[in-house]
């Protein structure tokens, strides 16, 4: 699950953004974007990295509050986050779709037939 956090200080390296999510469990990956100031972390499970999030959200970091977002599929940071992450464990072709189709899930319909 990737996390976004913004507000970091200019000098922070992807190693002490990467220190302070190990707290909370395994982390995949934490990298800072290039133009400083953010960066991305990729933790295994969803729960320790929802519990980074709410514990990390509005701590003070050198005067300003860090901000922190769980990232869901179609996210406005999602493709941003891919970009800077790479590698094999990143899954591009997988978009959600959010148009409320259930289309091929085996849903039972009206008739009680599987419908496509």
């Amino acid at each position: 699950m990737q996390i976004y956090v913004g507000n970091l200080p200019a000098e922070f390296t992807d190693a002490e953004l990467k220190s302070m999510f190990e707290a909370f469990g395994d982390v995949r990956s934490a990298v800072i974007g290039k133009e400083k100031g953010y960066g991305f972390v990729e933790m295994h499970k969803a729960s320790e990295a929802r519990a980074a999030a709410n514990e990390l959200r509005g701590k003070d970091m050198q005067g300003q509050p860090l901000r922190v977002k769980v990232l869901k599929p179609g996210d406005e940071f999602h493709k941003h986050a891919q970009a800077l992450h790479g590698g094999p464990h990143v899954k591009s072709d997988q978009q959600f779709r959010g148009d409320g189709t259930y289309r091929g899930s085996g849903a039972i319909r009206r008739g009680g037939k599987r419908g496509s």
